[in-house]
């Protein structure tokens, strides 16, 4: 069994996930979404599924389109990573299925994004509807900071400045939760603390294991369950009577998070990809 792996470059995650791999006996495949080119004419990968490890992510939706219509598996789906890689997607799949997030207004200009936050309440968080999680964030106090912000956001006018996603921020207990959603299961979940708002793991964040209650693990699955299914990380705060899902990603850290854990993640990731394959090569033989 071949194994492809479409990435940007071999990080330490990447590392990770090519020697769970050969340990099970499978060959890997890098595809370097800087030097591949398809052609849709005549597919050309000679691989049994597609992991999706891309730093971009729109590669990454693309790529995971041409392997699907090729008949190649993919983890992520294509669909999932549409809707995890946009957070008004992800969040109208979460809502759909009754999991439970902070409140979010959705604004197309700086005037109508000010009053949907007056009507919100502060604090907010307002976000881009696309860009990796931690990126082009702000948490807005009052009015005044808000208008600061939105004239910025007004000036710069690029496409990630243009939609407002305006999350009501909840005040986390010190941490975050992020947990790690393999399948059906939450095979681990960390805490993560930092002496900024942002919690963030690569930014120096403190992190330590966190017990994996039914009550997390059923909420985790849920979430990634409502965009999809699949391999993701779900941020969650709780706070005095409930979890709240505040973000989904694609599950990085993967070695920091072994280390406070024990538990290799990217092992549980190339057994579900394999587990993947051979469902799909049970219903082409059934059929």
């Amino acid at each position: 069994m071949n194994i492809g792996i479409i990435l940007s470059r071999i990080r330490t995650d990447e590392k990770r996930l090519i020697a769970a791999a050969k340990t099970r006996g499978l060959g890997v495949v890098p595809i370097y979404n800087t030097s591949v080119h398809f052609d849709l004419e005549h597919p050309n990968l000679e691989i049994d599924i597609l992991l999706d490890r891309c730093a971009d992510h729109h590669r990454a939706v693309y790529a995971l389109k041409i392997a699907e219509d090729w008949g190649i598996p993919t983890l992520n789906t294509y669909g999932v990573a549409e809707a995890y890689g946009n957070r008004l997607l992800a969040e109208m799949a979460l809502r759909e299925h009754r999991v439970q997030t902070p409140a979010v207004r959705v604004a197309f200009t700086p005037e109508s994004a000010l009053e949907a936050m007056e009507e919100i309440g502060y604090p907010v968080v307002l976000k881009p509807v696309e860009g990796p999680s931690g990126q082009l964030i702000s948490r807005i106090q009052d009015k005044f900071f808000a208008q600061t912000v939105l004239e910025h956001k007004k000036v710069l006018g690029t496409y990630h400045h243009s939609i407002f996603f305006i999350q009501k921020c909840i005040e986390a207990p010190g941490h975050d939760v992020r947990a790690y959603v393999v399948g059906d299961r939450t095979v681990a979940a960390i805490s993560v603390l930092t002496n900024h708002w942002v919690t963030s793991i690569k930014d120096g964040g403190f992190i330590d294991a966190y017990p994996v209650s039914d009550e997390l693990n059923e909420i985790a699955v849920q979430a990634v369950g409502a965009v999809g299914g699949g391999v993701l990380a779900v941020d969650l705060v709780r706070t005095r009577d409930r979890w709240q899902v505040i973000d989904l990603s694609p599950p990085t850290g993967l070695n920091e998070v072994e280390k406070v854990t024990g538990v290799n993640i990217a092992e549980h990731i190339i057994d579900y990809a394999i587990s993947l394959v051979k469902a799909m090569k049970g219903e082409v033989a059934s059929s």
